[in-house]
């Protein structure tokens, strides 16, 4: 009899994605948005999120450190930008980590994900860069995140 079990849904696994999400939900109203972006960590990959900027300045929002940074390959802007008092709408997209920052000034921020079965380790890293040099494991480049 075999002693190998399979891990469970991995990030392709269709089923995880159509049930409705179980949700997360945190928000911030701080200066430290300014200086270093704010790294959200879900526990399983996201089904869906929204975020609402509670603050008076625009947010940055992206898929990597560098990215909310300006400092993708080829120091490309690789966020999206949300306007003061702004939503972003139901956005139907899968992800383990988000990162929010703020261009100059105190920013807040309310965000709500429906989660799917995906474990955060069954997900793939997403890095503008070819090489993931924290752990020495070569990830797959994904254009576009930083």
């Amino acid at each position: 009899m075999s002693q190998h079990w399979p891990k469970g849904a991995g990030p392709n696994f269709v089923p995880a994605y159509q049930v409705s999400g179980v949700p997360y939900v945190t928000s911030s109203l701080s200066s430290d948005l300014t200086t270093t972006p704010v790294q959200i960590d879900f526990p399983y990959a996201t089904r869906f999120f929204v975020v609402d900027n509670i603050g008076t300045v625009p947010i940055r929002i992206g898929f990597t450190a560098n990215g909310v940074n300006a400092k993708g390959v080829g120091n490309v802007s690789n966020y999206f930008l949300l306007g003061a008092s702004g939503s972003t709408g139901r956005l139907e997209i899968r992800c383990k980590s988000l990162f929010i920052r703020t261009a100059n000034s105190t920013g807040g921020y309310t965000l709500m994900a429906g989660l799917s079965g995906v474990g955060a380790g069954e997900f793939p890293v997403l890095t503008g860069t070819v090489s993931g040099s924290q752990t020495g494991v070569d990830y797959p480049k994904f254009e576009g995140v930083g």
